[in-house]
């Protein structure tokens, strides 16, 4: 018998071909994660992947070695269908079959270092005493009954590899052995939480803390705490503030066990919907009429904000359980909505399985493990979870469908709504996409009739749409830098009547760059030649790309003058000035900055819904998937932030943000209002904006795209290549595009550049573009690997690296 598999480290797009022991024969299928011996045994041996089994070897190619040992207990690690879609992506997305596959699957998953051998505390035996017949079977036996528990590897030095996993599952299935992943820690996961020092008055506390404003809210904050303590880290509860209160004992430190299962952290009052609307049921007919006829459909949801999708997400989902199928949901990113994760769980309870990057190995590999054993039966999570291990799926719904979050940035670059709908395609299942404003192409697909269009024109609850208002930054006075006295008074009258006000500013830190007043030096990252941006707080310029950073004294590094002018401010700034305007007003902040700990999104939000903060303040973090009743006010505070972006997608990525973040008001009784601040209010995005209307917007867009050929009306290739030297990145552009059109007629596509990327220099090293229209023909995926790999060869001492990345959202 014969194996073709994938194999982890053989970067090339064939399976190769190994030999299968008849020991073995009878349990491998196709799926299935073995141990590979190449032959010779020049290499070590590596994970790989059964493609599929034959009984003769193919004519065309010999046997390159043999499987040894199968893992996973023998249960295929990839379903026939994920199999399917890993081979799809490698074909779609012009990557390497190995580098798809390793994608679909968690990171615990690809590694057998950790296994763990131990002998069970209680056995319960097997009577076939078959099971230890063999040497192999009682040695392994003998060694654990000295030293009760060893690692795979040390009984691979002892023993050898052949054979050794597929003996520990068949001793492990008769009660002799248990074999367990380690992970890096085998002891309870724990952290440093401060509470308020029982002996203390809560009053003495406060007035001895007057002079420390810091020090007394991080004190206030205890007391409030829900669970009784606090972490360090996140929004302003700073270790300083922290540590000091410890110090002067009204605090006190305690060691807190961390659980393994991972929640978003985040809980809120069921929400309680009597009846749906006309709408939401019209279209919640027509998906399960589709669900019901069990073939592939899918539907492009276009709903304003605030119109209930979530709630036809949850009763379809509803229909699917009963039906005894399972689901998948995705959402752009799970720490940013953890509301829509909530909502999931009150109705769907350990049901549903959320995943997220930021679990630790044990839990991404118990979640792995819950879903492929059938104990969770909805998987929901960003863009990765659509490889989710579950088989005979009903439904897959993309929330937010739009989002550029589901476009991965590394290799495989796939789209995650795009692989939903393939998904879905080979299950023969509904997928369901939903937005307020649903991506271009999306739209395009709904017109051209491939998706089904479903509507819903109005809010839930009789909630009007927020009322959208222009605020011309050149004709109005302003009170800061970043705000006018326009939005200021508004604000002011939304706190006076007890309101909630949501505030965004795309762009985080202190200044996002410093400028000499004498010298007009501007410090410039010197990994990337991009200005760096200030952070007030660590005193610091930061590089926002490779992640540099230095110093910073407040004098020009050039001349030493003090002159120094901080332009485009981010939201570090604003939160000062907005604490100046608002003296008393506790002002909540939520960017990268301070949601770096575990849990802080969840924790800004909880205390946002809770009303221990009445203004939040943030970058596009604010505008994804909140829902609060008392959010009367949103304030958009430099809207031409990304207006002029050389990028053809810039406008539409602009004009859904907007829309988004303006649908976070309004939600509830209260009426909402919506201030957008600009400069360039020439701009015609800003008019669609005002209107609110995505169709009119999307028309216009929809013209220049015709006339220059940009996607839906081609398919874009980009191609990226990099080197520490600019001559390497350019010649060898060059040089592509040479042997590109040797090999396919000039009708066949248009090429652009070569070009310097937009961003021309990234971590030290230089990049040029090359950019592929096809309107009419296919390219080749095998022609422009093949020309890619011959390329990284030949420049290969000028350690170029060459990408490719198909449907591009990012041409930065």
């Amino acid at each position: 018998m014969y194996a073709l598999l994938y194999v982890d480290r053989y970067l090339r797009d064939t399976p190769l071909t190994a030999t299968v022991p008849k020991a073995l024969a009878t349990e491998l299928r196709s799926g299935c994660q073995v141990v590979f011996s190449p032959a010779g045994n020049r290499r070590k041996n590596v994970l790989a992947y059964v493609e599929s089994i034959q009984a003769e070897p193919d004519p065309e190619s010999s046997p390159e070695g043999s499987v040894v040992d199968i893992l996973n207990r023998g249960i295929p690690v990839l379903t026939p269908v994920t199999m399917s879609l890993a081979l799809w992506i490698s074909d779609y997305y012009m990557t390497r079959p190995i580098e798809a596959i390793n994608a679909l699957l968690p990171a615990p998953l690809k590694t057998t270092v950790q296994d763990i051998v131990e002998v069970p505390a209680f056995m319960l035996r097997t009577l076939d005493r078959r099971i230890i017949s063999t040497q192999l079977r009682r040695d392994i036996l003998s060694l654990l009954q000295k030293q009760k528990k060893l690692s795979v590897r040390q009984l691979e030095r002892r023993l050898g590899k052949k054979n050794l996993y597929r003996t520990l599952a068949v001793m492990e299935r008769g009660g002799f052995v248990e074999l367990k992943k380690k992970f890096s820690s085998s002891a309870p996961k724990t952290r440093t939480a401060y509470r308020p020092a029982a002996s203390v008055d809560p009053e003495d506390v406060r007035r001895a803390l007057a002079r420390a404003p810091r020090q007394l809210e991080a004190f206030n904050r205890l007391l409030e705490a829900p669970e009784g303590h606090l972490f360090a880290g996140g929004q302003q509860l700073s270790h300083q503030a922290l540590n000091a209160l410890a110090e002067k004992g009204y605090a006190e430190k305690i060691t807190v066990e961390l659980q393994s299962s991972y929640s978003t952290g985040f809980s809120e009052p069921p929400k309680i919907i009597a009846r749906l609307t006309e709408s939401q049921q019209q279209v919640l007919f027509a998906v399960r009429n589709a669900f019901r006829h069990g073939s592939f459909r899918t539907f492009l949801l276009h709903g304003v904000t605030g119109s209930g999708k979530t709630m036809v997400y949850i009763e379809l989902l509803k229909e699917v359980l009963e039906a005894g199928r399972n689901a998948i949901v995705l959402v752009p990113e799970i720490s940013l909505t953890p509301q829509t994760a909530s909502r999931f769980r009150q109705h769907f309870g350990d049901r549903i399985q959320i995943l997220h990057s930021a679990m630790s190995s044990r839990e991404k590999y118990e979640a792995w493990q819950r879903l492929r054993n059938g104990e969770a039966r909805i998987a929901l999570g960003a863009r990765s979870t659509v490889f989710a291990p579950l088989e005979n799926v009903g439904a897959i719904i993309v929330d937010e469908e739009h989002d550029p979050a589901y476009k991965q940035d590394r290799t495989p670059r796939y789209n995650g709504r795009d692989v939903a709908v393939m998904r879905a395609k080979q299950e023969q299942a509904v997928c369901v996409l939903g937005s307020a404003t649903p991506s271009f192409e999306s739209y395009h697909n709904a017109e051209q009739q491939k998706y089904t269009l479903l509507e819903l024109p109005e809010r839930v609850d009789h909630a009007e749409m927020p009322v959208i208002r222009l605020v011309p930054m050149r004709e109005n006075r302003r009170l800061t830098p970043s705000l006018s006295e326009v939005l200021y008074l508004q604000i002011k009258q939304r706190l006076e009547r007890d309101e909630q006000v949501i505030l965004l500013q795309n762009r985080r830190g202190f200044a996002g760059s410093v400028l000499c007043g004498e010298c007009a030096h501007i410090p410039l990252c010197p990994h990337c030649h991009i200005p760096m941006v200030y952070h007030a707080r660590h005193s610091q310029l930061r590089c926002h790309y490779c992640g540099h950073a230095a110093l910073f004294s407040k004098t020009c590094p050039t001349c030493g003058s003090n002159d120094l002018i901080y332009r485009s401010s981010g939201t570090e700034r604003i939160a000062e000035e907005l604490g100046e305007l608002f003296p008393g007003e506790r002002i909540l902040r939520m960017d990268v900055d301070t949601t770096s700990a575990r849990g802080a999104h969840a924790m800004i939000l909880k205390e946002f819904h809770d009303k221990q903060a009445r203004i939040l303040l943030g970058t596009q973090m604010v505008a994804k998937g909140l829902d609060f009743p008392d959010v009367s006010l949103v304030g958009v505070l430099m809207a031409d932030i990304g207006m002029n972006m050389p990028d053809f997608r810039a406008s539409e990525r602009l004009f859904s943000l907007l829309m988004q973040v303006a649908g976070r008001a309004g939600r509830a009784s209260i009426p909402g209002e919506v201030y957008i601040q600009a400069y360039n209010t020439d701009n015609p995005l800003l008019a669609h904006v005002l209107g609110g209307c995505y169709k009119s917007f999307y028309r216009q867009e929809m013209e220049a795209r015709r006339d220059l050929h940009y996607p839906p009306f081609s398919r874009l290739i980009a191609l990226e290549f990099t080197s520490p030297e600019e001559r390497g990145a350019e010649r060898s552009a060059d040089e592509f595009i040479g042997m590109l059109e040797r090999h396919i007629p000039t009708e066949a596509c248009t090429l652009l550049g070569p070009a310097p990327a937009g961003r021309a220099r990234l971590k030290d090293r230089y990049r040029y573009q090359v950019l592929i229209k096809l309107t009419t023909h296919r390219l080749s995926s095998g022609l422009l690997k093949q020309l890619q790999y011959e390329l990284m060869r030949r420049w290969q001492h000028q350690q170029l690296s060459v990408t490719i990345d198909v449907d591009p959202q990012n041409l930065m």
